[in-house]
């Protein structure tokens, strides 16, 4: 399926149907393709006094150009999005509003510049990306392909978490540490893992594949797979459901 295609049928039905949004849509580099429209999307969103949007562009152009696990993660989250998220009926609209999708692109290109010891333009991104959306992802993080922040109001996750590929999580998470740890501290989520609204996970601890854990829960152990746990502390209370 080819997704840029389809975003500028969605374009074209958009205009259509709600002419006050062509200003919005107008504005979008639709010449540079998909990469360009989401450089563009990003950087506009970024741009401080200080930085502008073209500054800002400059630094993620190059990035989404070359890096093709980079270019393989986005996409993948964006088709994810679109399949699982009941609220979202368009390429176009996760594109343009979706805070998670937006957020975590952002954190994409702020763990790549930390990962090539730029901390400091990574930790901006860092930055503005709470001040926008407070989701606080360290760029030191590790979050797979295919990932879900629903809503994204209100996401920690810290410096060495890790989070597999193909999860969904829900808004009011946090992946913390005790704050009696130094060093590797905070939880390691494996794949095709369910995290519920408001739940926390606390230490250096694994949750194994197709865990469901219940909204309000407080995990502070490992959790073996296929399981759904839930309660302060939370406790296996039955076998997870299969995601779609």
């Amino acid at each position: 399926m080819d997704i840029w295609k389809t975003i500028n049928e969605e374009i074209i039905a958009a205009e259509k149907k709600e002419p006050f949004i062509t200003q919005l849509t107008n504005a979008l580099p639709t010449e540079e393709g998909f990469w360009g429209v989401l450089t563009y999307i990003l950087s506009d969103k970024l741009a401080t006094s200080v930085f502008s949007q073209q500054t800002l562009a400059t630094i993620i152009t190059p990035i989404l150009k070359d890096n093709d696990m980079i270019r393989l993660f986005i996409t993948t989250d964006l088709k994810e999005y679109f399949k699982r998220d009941f609220a979202c009926h368009t390429y176009l609209e996760i594109l343009l509003f979706s805070r998670g999708f937006l957020a975590t692109c952002m954190y994409r290109i702020s763990r790549f510049l930390f990962t090539q010891n730029q901390p400091q333009t990574a930790k901006f991104f860092h930055s503005r990306i709470i001040e926008l959306y407070t989701i606080d992802i360290h760029p030191n993080a590790q979050i797979g392909k295919g990932t879900i922040i629903d809503h994204g109001i209100g996401i920690v996750i810290g410096e060495t978490a890790q989070v597999g590929d193909y999860c969904v999580i829900f808004h009011q998470v946090t992946l913390g540490s005790t704050g009696h740890e130094n060093g590797d501290r905070h939880p390691k989520i494996k794949d095709h893992v369910v995290i519920g609204t408001g739940a926390v996970i606390l230490g250096n601890i694994h949750i194994a594949d197709h865990v469901n854990i219940a909204a309000g829960s407080v995990v502070l152990k490992n959790v073996p797979p296929h399981t759904t746990v839930a309660g302060i502390p939370a406790k296996p209370v039955g076998r997870s459901k299969k995601l779609l």
